[in-house]
C-alpha cells in the first residue's frame, strides 16, 4: 500500500477547522503569503485575509464541506491537489448542496510541514443559472 503524501492530510484538516467554523484554523492552513482566487471577486492575499473569507462563510450559513481530491502529485518541496468540493449553503428558507472544483498549491515548510500558498476555485455553474442547485446544481470553496 502506498504511503499517503504529507500535504494530503490538508484537505481533512481544512473541511475539520470549516466544519467547526474554526476560520483560524482554516487560516493556519495557509502560508503568510497565501492567494486564495475565488469567481466575481479580487484575490485575496495573506492569512488574515483568508481568515476574514471564512468568517464571511461561516455568516452565511455556509456548512458541511467534503473534498474529493482528483489528482495529485508532488516535486521537491511543491505540490497540488485538483478536486471537488460539495458543502450546504442556505438558499432562501431551504439548503442547497453547493458543488464545485479547486486547485490547491502547496508548499513544504522549513518546519516540513506544509502549507497552502494558493487556492483557485470556481462554480460548476454560475450563480443563479438553470444549473444552479436551486434549479439543479451550483458551488463555492470558501
Amino acid at each position: 500500500m502506498p504511503k499517503k503524501q504529507p500535504f494530503k492530510t490538508v484537505d481533512a484538516a481544512y473541511a475539520k477547522a470549516f466544519n467547526t467554523r474554526d476560520a483560524a484554523g482554516m487560516a493556519a492552513l495557509y502560508s503568510k503569503d497565501a492567494i486564495f482566487m475565488m469567481p466575481d471577486e479580487p484575490a485575496r492575499k495573506g492569512t488574515k485575509s483568508i481568515k476574514e473569507l471564512a468568517q464571511g462563510a461561516f455568516g452565511a450559513g455556509s456548512r458541511n464541506i467534503k473534498f474529493k481530491t482528483i489528482k495529485s502529485g508532488s516535486d521537491g518541496d511543491l505540490a497540488f491537489a485538483v478536486g471537488t468540493v460539495v458543502m450546504d449553503q442556505p438558499s432562501g428558507d431551504s439548503t442547497v448542496k453547493v458543488k464545485g472544483k479547486y486547485v490547491d498549491v502547496y508548499q513544504r515548510q522549513k518546519d516540513g510541514s506544509w502549507k497552502i500558498v494558493a487556492t483557485c476555485y470556481n462554480n460548476d455553474a454560475p450563480a443563479g443559472s438553470k444549473n444552479d442547485e436551486t434549479a439543479g446544481d451550483s458551488s463555492r470553496r470558501t
